[in-house]
């Protein structure tokens, strides 16, 4: 499990950087509810629906944790807070915390589950209450820092980590609701430096994975696709794609969290969109042809990048707002807020855009 501070990224530096179903007008300040819900961490199931007032463009929940990562399934937003899941109810706003440990979350969103990892343990949750998830199925396997997870058509993936961890996948029945091994190990991701992330996204008779690939140096970086079938079993693996090199710069004062270390990526209409935190930008793969397009330059260190099927909304440790970006044309369109503190995830919807925010928690912005 990642600890929330920069020592763990020096820590990383000096070891070499060894890590090894579905898919998924704005405001120039943010205005938070001086009716903050106070939920102590033990409370699993309260709710508090005094958090909207009057100019209230961003709510913000503080359940004694910040958020490393955020999704939203069917209108609700769900935040791997540490100790504890936040939720929020997009259109009404109401807020409720369960006392599920949660360094990240994944979302399979045809399926209607969420999956979270706290260290070495993975859970599978039910989200028919969806203010208070059910946990139905776990697992534990050997997984360290920097591993993230990510799901869609029945197969969850988790990328490695330090220490001798290794990249297991799992196949999951939405039936039985049960989750089990399907793949102990990926060598080609495995012998490499590292696998901080993992992005998983649904395609006919199985998923597609995208690993992204310390290849050396804590330099040069790169994205290993593995195609998995149905049951979560290798089909394939391509050529790595290299991606832009480049080194770690700039200021380290904020901490990050398990799936949200570079590189981050999305995949949107044929292309990977990765958030190159390295490169300062997002770079852009054709997938089809595994070929690396023009990179999309950013004024800063890109953290964490989404869709809402349309645009790519990007945030970065060092800017304080969330930006959309166009993908035709790879320019920023919007801003959302501006007073985001250390955001290190994003997710979206066509009427709200939601950030996982390390010392704000849950913040819900509404377009």
């Amino acid at each position: 499990m990642f600890q929330k501070t920069t020592h763990y990224f020096i820590l990383l530096v000096c070891l070499g950087f060894v890590i090894s179903c579905n898919t998924d007008t704005s405001d120039d300040d943010i205005f938070v509810s001086n009716k903050t819900a106070i939920i102590p961490n033990s409370v699993s199931d309260e709710t508090d629906q005094g958090l909207t007032g009057q100019n209230i463009d961003i709510t913000t929940l503080r359940g004694g944790n910040g958020c490393a990562n955020v999704v939203i399934i069917n209108g609700y937003a769900y935040a791997a807070c540490d100790t504890e899941i936040q939720i929020a109810n997009l259109e009404t706003d109401e807020r409720s915390v369960v006392s599920i440990d949660a360094d990240d979350i994944s979302v399979d969103v045809s399926n209607e589950l969420l999956f979270t990892q706290s260290g070495s343990t993975i859970h599978m949750l039910t989200v028919t209450d969806p203010m208070s998830p059910e946990i139905v199925a776990t697992q534990t396997a050997n997984f360290s820092i920097f591993s993230g997870l990510s799901a869609a058509n029945c197969v969850l993936a988790v990328s490695g980590g330090a220490g001798g961890s290794n990249t297991r996948i799992f196949n999951y029945s939405t039936s039985a609701l049960t989750l089990e091994v399907a793949t102990d190990g990926i060598p080609i991701v495995d012998n490499r430096t590292g696998a901080p992330d993992v992005s998983v996204r649904p395609v006919s008779g199985g998923a597609q994975g995208f690993y992204s690939q310390d290849l050396g140096s804590v330099a040069n970086w790169g994205i290993q696709i593995v195609n998995f079938n149905g049951a979560g079993a290798v089909l394939s693996t391509p050529d790595v794609i290299v991606l832009t090199p480049g080194s770690f710069g700039g200021p380290f004062g904020a901490p990050f969290g398990p799936a949200n270390f570079p590189v981050e990526s999305e995949f949107l209409n044929g292309n990977l969109y990765v958030a190159h935190f390295a490169a300062q930008g997002i770079e852009v793969i054709d997938i089809e042809n595994s070929n690396l397009l023009s990179p999309i330059s950013l004024p800063y260190e890109p953290i964490h990048i989404t869709t809402d099927g349309n645009s790519l909304f990007v945030v970065g440790l060092t800017n304080d707002e969330v930006d959309e970006i166009d993908p035709s044309s790879g320019s920023v369109i919007n801003s959302f807020g501006s007073s985001l503190v250390e955001p290190t995830g994003v997710a979206a919807s066509s009427t709200h855009i939601v950030v996982a925010d390390q010392s704000l928690g849950l913040i819900v912005i509404p377009r």
